[in-house]
């Protein structure tokens, strides 16, 4: 599976997680024109998550927040790091947010390999059925050779 699309689709997950643990649309989310508590919260959530489990750069953050400088999300990343040291309900509340968007990458990564087996296996079945074809189209062939000798 492309790098690309799997990091693609963990950060839309992770968008829709936060988006309902935090009461909040995606477009707040996405967007830094917002200054209420819980959008300002999501957009911590995920500049961490985007920072700390993408291993993303701050300055592709912006990417995936319109507006955000990468002085202010290095701001946010430090300053989210801090208070998980200090507030226990974040910390709990961020584990659970990691928990349910790692979920997706575990349950994603088993369906490649399994879809990967199983074009490996559909290929070799396709030429072992080619090869016994072959094999029965000589059989016949020499059968009737064999009937016509006589």
């Amino acid at each position: 599976m492309d790098k690309k699309l799997l990091r693609d689709e963990r950060v839309e997950k992770a968008k829709k997680i936060l988006c309902q643990m935090f009461k909040v649309n995606v477009f707040n989310l996405e967007n830094n024109i917002s200054r209420k508590r819980n959008i300002i919260d999501a957009r911590r959530f995920f500049i961490y998550y985007l920072r700390n489990e993408i291993i993303m750069p701050y300055d592709r953050i912006k990417e995936y927040i319109k507006g955000l400088h990468h002085a202010t999300a290095i701001y946010q990343c430090k300053k989210f790091r801090d208070l998980l040291q200090y507030e226990k309900p974040l910390r709990n509340k961020y584990h659970k947010f990691i928990v349910m968007a790692n979920d997706f990458d575990v349950l994603t990564t088993l369906l490649s390999i399994k879809r990967t087996q199983a074009k490996y296996i559909n290929r070799e079945l396709r030429e072992l059925n080619n090869l016994f074809k072959q094999k029965r189209c000589e059989e016949d062939v020499k059968i009737i050779k064999n009937q016509y000798k006589l």
